[in-house]
């Protein structure tokens, strides 16, 4: 391969000749010819390394272009600091690569720390699982297909290809699932589509249709691995609690502090999701068992489990068992002002009863006893210590 400066040398010197033959033999060369020839071979050079041609810093006026254009936008949501993200730079440079999409996108750079995440994807729920994402808009911004690719020219093409192809994009994998359409490797797809769009619900029922065809024996391969990382989002899923109770065999197939990493987030994203709001009392305490299990200290699986156990007592006007909870806890942890402070206010905002007042001015003189009887928080705390005295 021929390496670009030597490239440019090669040019140079044929210009060069070209003159010379033209000076010699027809004695017709003009300056306009040279410029026209030393033109057509710098716009082929350019042509040749500038690659897609990314828009930056106006998502606005890609789709713009597009319109007018009548094109799809592609967006490449990537990060500065993201090594995947950095093996693409070369492929976007490949001419093939370059070709196709100019020809039928308008492509546009999304930084994902950059304020088009706020202003662009945040409202229309667009999540980035993972890095780079690949997005394909129409012109009126609506989502028509989303890919994860290896970075290589052939795959780069072949997302593009689906994303002009109405019967395969994304968009259609409602229509395709309602028609019945079941293979392993299409309801992966539509998996993480869901996560991109935000549609945990639909997400659930996916990955249950997906846990129950798969024997539990493989649920431990490399395969499923990545589905349990990826794309899962319930710990109630059959892979989910497989992960919980086998535990240390997962630990030692794959990396121990990823293993926990996402174990953790299952039962915690599930815990404080809008299914956890429904959670009664013994499926919060089956929570913190699960996170003691995958190794969490028990005291800070005590403390995260707190609220959302004493928010269900508050539901169910259950004022005893929350006090109970609180009580227990403050009396376990090492419990600082900012603990007692707003457990005092959680209650008196929210129990349905006085029956937590003679326990909760104890917590309010402990509280007192940790700051400075003239300090800001001893003032507010008395407020609420008033609120208690006048609580019936």
């Amino acid at each position: 391969m021929i390496e670009i400066p030597h490239f440019v040398e090669i040019i140079s010197e044929i210009c060069v000749l070209l003159f010379l033959r033209e000076f010699v033999f027809n004695r017709l060369f003009t300056v306009k010819k040279l410029l026209l020839l030393v033109g057509g071979v710098l716009l082929s050079f350019s042509a040749l390394t500038q690659g897609v041609n990314f828009l930056t810093n106006d998502i606005r006026q890609a789709f713009a272009q597009a319109k007018a254009q009548r094109k799809i936008v592609f967006v490449e949501v990537y990060s500065k600091t993201c090594h995947h993200c950095a093996a693409f730079e070369p492929i976007f440079k490949e001419k093939s690569v370059a070709d196709y999409y100019n020809q039928n996108f308008i492509s546009y750079k999304l930084e994902v720390a950059s304020a088009d995440v706020r202003n662009f994807l945040t409202p229309k729920h667009l999540y980035a699982p993972s890095l780079p994402l690949f997005l394909f808009f129409d012109a009126n911004e609506n989502l028509l297909h989303f890919a994860m690719s290896n970075p290589t020219a052939a795959e780069t093409i072949k997302h593009a290809q689906t994303a002009l192809n109405p019967a395969l994009r994304s968009a259609n994998f409602r229509n395709r699932y309602a028609s019945g359409e079941r293979a392993d490797g299409f309801l992966l797809d539509m998996a993480m589509y869901c996560r991109v769009v935000c549609d945990t619900t639909l997400n659930i029922k996916l990955m249950e249709d997906y846990a129950r065809r798969v024997a539990p024996a493989k649920y431990t391969d490399k395969t499923n691995w990545l589905v349990i990382s990826k794309l899962l989002m319930d710990v109630e899923n059959p892979m989910s609690k497989h992960l919980i109770n086998h535990f240390a065999t997962y630990k030692a197939k794959y990396d121990p502090k990823e293993v926990k990493l996402v174990a953790e987030n299952l039962i915690m994203g599930s815990l404080y999701s809008g299914r956890g709001n429904k959670y009664d009392a013994a499926q919060i305490q089956q929570m913190r068992q699960y996170l003691v299990k995958i190794g969490i200290e028990p005291s800070s699986a005590n403390a995260r489990t707190l609220l959302p156990e004493v928010n269900y007592y508050f539901r169910n006007k259950q004022t005893a068992k929350a006090t109970a909870r609180a009580d227990d806890y403050l009396m376990h942890a090492k419990a600082q002002f900012a603990d007692y402070a707003y457990i005092v206010k959680l209650f008196n905002n929210r129990a349905a009863d006085a029956s937590y007042v003679p326990v909760a001015k104890k917590w309010a003189n402990k509280a007192l006893t940790l700051v400075a009887a003239n300090s800001t928080e001893a003032q507010e705390m008395r407020q609420e210590l008033a609120k208690l005295n006048a609580r019936k």
